[in-house]
Formats: C-alpha cells, sequence, structure tokens
C-alpha cells in the first residue's frame, strides 16, 4: 500500500507557531561543549562535532542521570543562561516580527523548549539579557511535547521532528544531528522565517493531506 503525500496552499484562519529555543535562539550545544570542556575534561567542538542528539555519545558522562544532573542542577545557568545566541542580532530580527504579527493580529506565536528544575529560571534570564519580547514561553518534559497544539513547529529537535503529528507543518532549522530528519520545510537559520514575508505566507498557508492507494 502506497502512501502519497500531498502539500495544498490554502489560507489559514489563524496558525498558531511553536519556536524551539535550543539550536534555533540559543547556542546549547556550543555552551554545554564549553562548560563541560571547563569542569570535567577537555572538549573541543570543532575537532569532535556533536553529530547525534545523543548527548551522552558525545560528553561522557557515566549515565544520562549524571549528564541530567550536570545540566538541570549543577550547571544550568552557565549552560542555559549563559549561552550565547545562534545567530547575531536573531532576538532583534524576532521581536520586529512579534510586533508585525501584533500588528496583523493574525497569528499566535510562543516560544517552547524541554526544561526543568533549574534550567527553567536560567532561560528566563537567557531571554531577559536579549530582550526578548515574547509573552507566551511553554516549558515541556519530553522532546515529543514540543507539539503541544502549535498549527507549526519550528525546530531543530529531531525528536520533535519524528513525531509530527497528522495535518501539522514541520520546519526544521538544519544541523549537524538533524540532516535525516525528515520535515515540510527545511531553513538554515530562523531568520529567514522573521524576514522573508513570502517564505513565511508559504509555510504558514500550508496544510499537509494524505490518501492511500492500494
Amino acid at each position: 500500500m502506497l502512501t502519497i503525500t500531498i502539500i495544498i496552499l490554502i489560507t489559514f484562519f489563524m496558525a498558531k507557531i511553536s519556536i524551539s529555543l535550543n539550536e534555533v535562539f540559543r547556542d546549547f550545544i556550543g555552551q554545554l561543549a564549553y562548560t563541560y570542556d571547563k569542569y570535567i575534561e577537555p572538549f573541543d567542538i570543532r575537532k569532535t562535532p556533536v553529530d547525534s542528539f545523543d548527548m551522552v555519545n558525545h560528553f561522557k558522562f557515566p549515565s544520562v542521570d549524571e549528564l541530567n544532573r550536570f545540566l538541570y542542577i549543577e550547571s544550568s545557568l552557565e549552560v542555559f543562561g549563559h549561552a550565547d545566541q545562534l545567530h547575531d542580532n536573531i532576538m532583534k530580527h524576532f521581536n520586529y516580527f512579534l510586533e508585525e504579527i501584533k500588528d496583523e493580529e493574525e497569528h499566535e506565536i510562543e516560544l517552547v523548549s524541554r526544561e526543568v528544575q533549574r534550567s527553567i529560571p536560567s532561560t528566563f534570564f537567557f531571554l531577559s539579557k536579549l530582550g526578548c519580547q515574547i509573552d507566551k514561553i511553554r516549558f515541556v518534559k519530553d522532546n515529543e511535547d514540543e507539539w503541544g497544539d502549535a498549527d507549526i513547529l519550528i525546530t531543530a529537535n529531531p525528536i520533535a521532528l519524528e513525531n509530527k503529528p497528522k495535518n501539522k507543518i514541520a520546519v526544521k532549522i538544519s544541523a549537524p544531528y538533524n540532516e535525516k530528519s525528515t520535515a515540510d520545510y527545511t531553513l538554515k537559520n530562523v531568520i529567514e522565517f522573521f524576514k522573508d514575508d513570502s517564505l513565511r505566507d508559504k509555510i504558514i498557508n500550508t496544510k499537509i493531506t494524505t490518501y492511500e492507494e492500494i
């Protein structure tokens, strides 16, 4: 049985757009590598790129629990709060985009991030230092829950991409660890979405339908 996917351009009455923080706005991998190098053992991300989403394969903690302790309790502020923005002026472009959407009263925008324990206040610090003007932030405990009730998810997270709900739109931000992940659209960075009106309209006005041939 063959399943065929068709992309149809329609008019979305109002789309809910969720945008991930890590590796879209925040240089999470780079900051984790820096902090690991500082406190655990030497690590040069240029020589050993992080090309899979299983962090324990790259950062040699004894277990996932120890990695999580390092991330979410011991070094949360340094990893999540003091991380750099992934691209220069990305928050400026995002704030302009938010104002445009607000003026047009068209769509609902939220940031979403997998956070627990001390990474939550650390993430608020990260957003505050960059002057982020978003008024909706959703924290989740599991990667696949990034979707929530969003119509469109913009993410670099391969687990979220692999768990796309039916009839939703996935926009992948390219990263070394998500090359094999499929999406409806793939962008080099999210600034393209903020600045290119025609691209944004195309993504927002897309509906995915499928039918099966026997």
